[in-house]
């Protein structure tokens, strides 16, 4: 009776255990670190801090700036100096905009070539190379991925700036101030609207670009199925998001750690092997080997960076195909979740594994 009795309770704990998806999150953890997803991440995020570097050479040549850019530094700074994102757009807002709206751009598309990629791993349909799913994102790019940013940003900035208008509209003398403060209600509403909208997006915002990766949606379709899983399971998918970023920061610390201690191990043993035979002359070459150094070191943190990134890629996809599970009653692993109608054949044929 009493292995009985364990044997019902483990039973039971594995069964909550995997309705709630923990095993779920545990496969995507795993099969986040693929290699084409980290190179598509990795090159990404090279490129993202290329355009930091250029927009912010360009903005002190102008003269606007008398000290370098705070952005600039977040772009080299690690995870959690993205709070300090916001102040910073508030503060240079144009400069904010010039720097944003071409990584929405880029992102759309690497994004959209990882979420596919991953998703078609998730789903057990097939393993998408990097030429396929970056095929798919650029078959799904404007109307699909792309659009999925954008709507959701674009109703903001609308409400926001009917809002801005309006208060434009109460700087009338008397008038101004009269029929505004009577119709003050419209403004209210608009901001109570504008503010769940920010909630939603904050809470869901990730799972608008699977929508596309795993059935082949439109930019907008996506959109409504993603606030309406979150509408309808708003516990789940809090707690979702605190799975996925749960999933991050333990990556981020870990891979943090693995790197900070390979480099000191690395250069110690080095610089004690340089003591001991230096046969350095006038500097050049040791100034060219640190350069050279530096490249490798930073290839290898912004690798590092790279499997983060997929690491969030792949908690959104688990996320949005459990929402799915749950609110639709469409089963994960079921291959025409991943779009295969919507597709061409080419798109989702198996790639051959060595």
């Amino acid at each position: 009776m009493t292995n009985d009795a364990n044997n019902n309770a483990t039973s039971s704990v594995a069964y909550w255990l995997r309705s709630v998806g923990v095993f779920d999150f545990a496969k995507a953890w795993r099969e986040a670190f693929q290699g084409g997803a980290v190179v598509l991440a990795t090159a990404g995020l090279l490129v993202t801090s290329i355009w930091f570097w250029v927009l912010d050479r360009l903005w002190k040549v102008s003269g606007v700036e008398d000290v370098p850019s705070r952005l600039f530094r977040f772009a080299r700074a690690e995870l959690d100096s993205m709070f300090l994102l916001g102040a910073s757009l508030r503060e240079q807002w144009f400069y904010g905009m010039c720097l944003l709206v071409p990584l929405v751009f880029l992102w759309s598309l690497i994004g959209g070539a990882i979420w596919r990629m991953l998703a078609c791993q998730q789903t057990g349909t097939s393993n998408l190379s990097i030429s396929r799913s970056l095929e798919f994102s650029i078959q799904h790019y404007w109307n699909g991925f792309l659009l999925a940013w954008a709507l959701p940003l674009g109703f903001s900035l609308l409400i926001g700036a009917v809002i801005f208008v309006y208060g434009m509209f109460m700087a009338i003398p008397w008038f101004g101030d009269l029929v505004g403060g009577v119709f003050f209600f419209v403004p209210l509403l608009l901001g109570c609207l504008l503010a769940f909208g920010i909630l939603v997006l904050f809470i869901g915002g990730h799972l608008f670009a699977p929508g596309v990766a795993v059935g082949g949606a439109q930019g907008a379709d996506a959109v409504t199925s993603a606030v309406s899983y979150v509408l309808s399971r708003p516990l789940r998918a809090v707690a979702y998001l605190l799975v996925t970023c749960l999933m991050v920061w333990a990556t981020s610390f870990l891979l943090t750690l693995l790197v900070s201690l390979a480099e000191s191990v690395t250069l110690g043993l080095l610089s004690l092997g340089e003591e001991l035979l230096s046969t350095r002359g006038d500097g050049n070459s040791d100034k060219t080997s640190q350069f050279l150094m530096s490249c490798w070191l930073g290839g290898l943190h912004y690798l590092a960076s790279g499997a983060v990134t997929c690491v969030f890629f792949a908690g959104s996809v688990v996320s949005f195909l459990l929402l799915r599970e749950s609110v639709d009653g469409i089963d994960r692993r079921e291959q025409c979740a991943v779009g295969g109608g919507a597709v061409k054949r080419s798109f989702v044929e198996p790639v051959e594994s060595s």
